[in-house]
């Protein structure tokens, strides 16, 4: 009986102890295993995050210095060149030590071929960069602009494609981050099981270090979902933030272009708000309901400042002239709004989505088009007219006959609805002429407004 009790308390001494020892070492492996996918995966997120910084910088770098470039060719003075050229050197520096700096962080095959496509693309584009400053200085700039818009542009377009490619590589190692998170909380949650089984069966005390180990567990998963929505939520506001600064870049060009031919930007913001009002109007109406939805007329509005991009490409002695136009000067005068078309396109394509590259470029080629066919750059005629175009005249033409210019004071406004009304069926789209007659209240506060 002695040795009974003596093999019966040994198997159970051995059985606590074997439990005792497993649950000690599920324990460690559960601590072993927080640390290690807590400082993991906080590693990844921040290293990930500042990836996506340094994209978002050296794009924005890129897109001033082809600011600059531009800049340079409409420069008409040597002083002003060398001017735009000392920025352009501090630009290109800061775009090289940045582009040196990320390279240091691309470390893995696809993220170092993403990087090299970027490097080589921006670097092909600076050696152009030299080419175009030396033709636009020898005042040779319809070539230096072929440079910029048919081979300087491929790089960039390349640049910005790479950059794209490397965010979505950035999002898809978060993902995989998170997937081995969750992974590794299924390992230590099974592991928790088996060491509150065994320490149940061995001890109680073991039983109570494996359910505060669990519970840990969970503030761990709760923290570091908390964590990964915080920077979830910093990524979008710095994407907020950019789309603000290139939505104010857009309408500080328009503004610059406006300036030259003497107003201060009272026109972009009218012209804006009559654009929104009688879009809204006949949004109301029902009118071409299937186009006016409440994103195309608030993509139409951001579009609206960008109407008149084009007179970039016309001289002053033509913008500031105060008195009639010859007809060579008018001819000159009507390129604007094909050209306005295709600044668009080729300035905000790789930045802006399809859709509002659409809108803007129709708004500035066609706003200058006649309901009757009698218009320019392509005598388009009813329909044909894009709606977001139809609507713009009507605005832009309103503004013109209502506001001062350096040829012709400011007509009243009755006599501008006037021809308004005249102009329906003729000019402009019958029914948003009608329409905008209509909103007449709306209009002169508008005005009031501005």
């Amino acid at each position: 009986m002695k040795s009974l009790v003596k093999n019966i308390t040994f198997r159970i001494f051995m059985s606590i102890l074997l439990a005792g020892i497993t649950g000690i070492g599920g324990i460690a492996v559960l601590n072993y295993e927080i640390n290690r996918f807590s400082s993991n995966y906080q590693q990844i997120i921040a290293e990930n995050y500042e990836n996506k910084e340094y994209m978002g910088y050296i794009g924005r770098l890129v897109y001033q210095h082809q600011a600059l470039v531009a800049n340079h060719i409409r420069a008409t003075d040597m002083e002003e060149m060398d001017e735009i050229e000392g920025k352009e050197t501090q630009v290109r520096t800061e775009l090289k030590t940045n582009l040196t700096e990320f390279g240091k962080r691309m470390a893995g095959d696809e993220r170092e071929q993403l990087y090299h496509n970027v490097y080589s693309n921006i670097f092909s584009y600076l050696k152009n960069v030299d080419v175009v400053f030396e033709l636009s200085k020898s005042g040779d700039k319809k070539t230096a602009n072929y440079y910029v818009t048919s081979m300087m542009s491929e790089f960039i377009e390349n640049v910005n494609e790479s950059i794209i490619q490397m965010e979505a590589l950035t999002d898809d190692e978060l993902n995989s981050a998170k997937e081995d998170m969750n992974r590794d909380i299924t390992i230590s949650r099974i592991s928790a099981f088996v060491c509150t089984v065994c320490i149940i069966v061995a001890v109680l005390l073991c039983m109570f270090f494996s359910v505060r180990i669990t519970a840990r567990l969970e503030r761990y998963k709760l923290s570091l979902e908390q964590e990964v929505e915080q920077k979830n939520r910093e990524l979008l506001n710095h994407n907020e933030k950019i789309m603000k600064i290139q939505e104010n870049t857009v309408i500080g060009m328009a503004n610059l272009i406006e300036n030259r031919d003497g107003e201060t930007g009272g026109h972009i913001k009218r012209t804006s708000a009559y654009v929104e009002l009688l879009a809204r109007t006949a949004q109301s109406e029902g009118y071409c309901k299937d186009i006016l939805t409440d994103g195309y007329i608030d993509l139409l509005v951001k579009a609206a400042p960008m109407h008149d991009v084009g007179k970039i490409v016309v001289p002053d002695s033509i913008l500031k002239k105060p008195g009639k136009l010859t007809d060579e000067e008018f001819a000159a005068m009507k390129t604007h709004a094909a050209e306005g078309g295709r600044i668009v396109r080729e300035v905000l394509a790789g930045v802006e989505e399809t859709e509002y590259i659409e809108i803007a470029s129709d708004v500035a080629s066609f706003h200058h088009e006649k309901w009757n066919g009698k218009g320019y750059p392509f005598n388009k005629q009813g329909e044909d007219i894009p709606l977001s175009a139809r609507i713009m005249a009507v605005a832009d033409v309103f503004d013109a006959l209502v506001s001062e210019r350096c040829y012709k004071k400011a007509m009243p406004l009755e006599k501008a609805f006037t021809i308004i009304e005249e102009e329906a069926g003729e000019q402009f789209d019958p029914i948003l002429a009608r329409l905008f007659i209509d909103s007449r209240k709306d209009v002169e506060r508008i005005i009031m407004q501005s």
